[in-house]
């Protein structure tokens, strides 16, 4: 009788498990690259996004009304006002004697640029009324009429970066890129009469950041708004005030189409409500409104039972894999291994790209420099060893290599002591465009949304 029993309970798991793994198929076929590409290409077109701006305020109405047309509850949160600058037009041409101009197309004003225009002849010094080419970070202690600066910008120099001036600053600052400021020098060392030309008209103010909230309700019931809840989230500011495809307009579009995915699959009965609630938040201006929020909305408005944020969720230089950070924390194993077991499990057969799943991931160590740290920093979530994980296909602007972490597999697709980490070469610059990141590898953000949905859907449905 025993042996029947046993063999009846071994039947129900062969059963159960085929019909998880059918379930988690449904909810991963409802991501869609294309609309998380096509998602990205739309708010990269209303600005920079940088917190308390104009085009950052036109974000969170969007992705408001992109939560809301799901049915989720959807709350825009004004976090604490802060100085914002938002370069509305601009452009740099420059004149060599008597030819037509050429206009400097990669140019980008440096944040908090005075508005300005004219005209004023090119010089390798700083000097009163003249357009000062530098290769040094200047903030704003020259005497020029403009300053350009080919000095910062991406690894190959094919990009300028966009940097901030100090408060005060007198005229406007135009990043370069590398072969622009060459050609510059180039026409002064040939002894010719160069004349830059310039515009801009910029918009400072103080004001607050929006964060846009919403919540998935789950199995577990409660009040709204006070539950216990799973949070998705991105930040949803370019960072670096240039075009943000890749970082951060992936990663809003990675937990959207978590969002769309999950609610549909719902809503058309191909799979239950997570066991626990799950809220989604697209922060106003990345660590600063992630502050706020851990500070006046945890646990006031429930307790947090874990964090996946997504950033730079879009595009790869280098290879193509999905990386999950940190995994020298404690009370991010549990979570770490659930993303391991979904990405080991759905792995595609051939390694074919793109395919529904990557078919190389890897963890590696602290690196910090993104909201994740907010949370796992905190007293709270270290007391309590929260999880709180960043899931991407590229970190900062080179390649790079860290230690791998004790007890942990490191990359899929060798054993070694070393882990890489992916890059995008347009990290931060005025190159980070669809077309140069996202456009190319859409389905970078697709891998990163499935993964974290299926892998949090496990991590809830383990909980206690």
């Amino acid at each position: 009788m025993l042996t029947a029993l046993f063999s009846s309970l071994a039947l129900v798991a062969l059963q159960a498990e085929p019909d998880r793994i059918a379930v988690e198929r449904s909810l991963a076929a409802g991501v869609i690259a294309s609309r998380a590409q096509e998602r990205v290409r739309e708010l990269v077109a209303l600005g920079p996004r940088m917190g308390g701006t104009r085009s950052g305020d036109q974000a969170a109405a969007a992705l408001a009304k992109a939560f809301g047309e799901l049915g989720l509850d959807v709350r825009v949160v004004d976090d604490p006002p802060r100085a914002a600058y938002q370069p509305l037009k601009w452009w740099l041409r420059a004149r060599r004697g008597d030819s037509d101009p050429v206009v400097l197309e990669r140019a980008w004003p440096w944040q908090f640029s005075p508005n300005a225009n004219g005209s004023a002849e090119l010089a390798l010094e700083s000097r009163e009324g003249a357009a000062w080419i530098t290769d040094k970070v200047a903030r704003g202690e020259s005497a020029a009429a403009v300053v350009l600066s080919d000095g910062s910008c991406n690894s190959d120099g094919s990009w300028p970066i966009a940097r901030w001036l100090r408060d005060g600053a007198k005229q406007p600052c135009f990043g370069i890129s590398k072969p622009e400021g060459a050609m510059l020098r180039g026409w002064l060392a040939e002894g010719a009469r160069v004349r830059i030309e310039f515009e801009l008209d910029g918009e400072a103010r103080t004001a607050p950041p929006k964060t846009v909230i919403a919540r998935l309700p789950g199995a577990a019931g409660g009040e709204p708004w006070k539950r216990d809840y799973f949070l998705f989230c991105a930040h949803g500011d370019s960072d670096s005030a240039g075009p943000g495809a890749d970082d951060n307009a992936s990663g809003v579009a990675t937990v959207l189409e978590i969002a769309t995915a999950w609610k549909r699959a719902i809503d058309a009965k191909l799979a239950p409500p997570p066991a626990h609630e799950v809220r989604f938040a697209i922060w106003g201006s990345e660590i600063y409104s992630t502050n706020a929020y851990l500070k006046d909305r945890v646990p006031a408005e429930g307790n947090v039972l874990g964090v996946i944020n997504y950033d730079q969720s879009g595009f790869g230089s280098g290879a193509d894999q999905v990386n999950v950070e940190p995994d020298d924390l404690e009370g991010n194993v549990a979570l770490v291994r659930t993303l391991l077991a979904v990405m080991k499990e759905h792995a595609p057969t051939v390694a074919e790209k793109p395919g529904e799943f990557p078919a190389r991931w890897a963890t590696n160590k602290s690196l910090g420099g993104t909201d994740s740290y907010v949370f796992s920093r905190s007293e709270l979530f270290k007391q309590s060893k929260l999880p709180s994980v960043t899931v991407f296909a590229s970190a900062w602007g080179a390649p790079d290599e860290h230690p791998r972490t004790k007890g942990m597999p490191g990359e899929s697709w060798q054993d070694r002591e070393v882990v890489s980490v992916d890059y995008d070469l347009y990290y931060h610059s005025a190159g980070d465009t669809p077309a140069n990141t996202t456009d190319k590898e859409s389905w970078n953000m697709a891998w990163c949304a499935r993964v974290g949905m299926l892998g949090a859907k496990r991590y809830l449905e383990g909980l206690k």
